[in-house]
């Protein structure tokens, strides 16, 4: 394929389904070869799969983002197998809806682990990776609950407007 993203590498985190997996679709279509993350194999290989159908050029790493380890090997195999790293949607999110006086701790912490630690984490790795080279774009992706509280939603919310500040 060939587009404004021609020879580019571009990493979406996520990428089993949904938004990540529609990003990962559009970097695709725009040329660039494309890593896709996520802890979720079979939708991922969809994923990779619907990729190649369009004549790109995909590879998937399952990754838990919350984990530093799985995400250094996540951008490392990225630099391993493309020699660069040039993109990165930072795109991997869990949800849980639950009142505050009833959500259990380990659910909390789960939801701040996945989607804002994992964010710092996967920053952390892939600038890294893109200083080394001289450049590269990176969007960390939050959402209007970020800004808006949603009944029930209050991890969630405090999650995103942790990747917004």
């Amino acid at each position: 394929m060939i587009g404004q993203f021609h020879g580019k590498v571009a990493l979406v985190t996520g990428a089993s389904s949904g938004i990540g997996r529609a990003t990962a679709i559009a970097f695709a279509r725009a040329g660039a070869k494309v890593v896709v993350a996520s802890r979720r194999i079979t939708n991922s290989e969809e994923t990779v799969h619907r990729i190649h159908e369009l004549g790109g050029e995909a590879i998937f790493v399952k990754t838990d983002v919350s984990k530093a380890a799985e995400v250094e090997v996540l951008v490392n195999k990225t630099i391993d197998y493309y020699d660069r790293l040039d993109y990165a949607c930072n795109n991997a999110g869990v949800i849980t809806s639950s009142l505050l006086t009833n959500m259990l701790e380990e659910d909390w912490n789960h939801i701040l682990d996945v989607n804002l630690k994992g964010t710092w984490l996967c920053l952390k790795y892939e600038i890294g990776a893109m200083l080394k080279q001289g450049g590269g774009a990176i969007v960390n992706v939050a959402s209007v609950a970020s800004v808006v509280g949603c009944t029930g939603l209050t991890s969630y919310c405090a999650s995103k407007g942790g990747i917004i500040a």
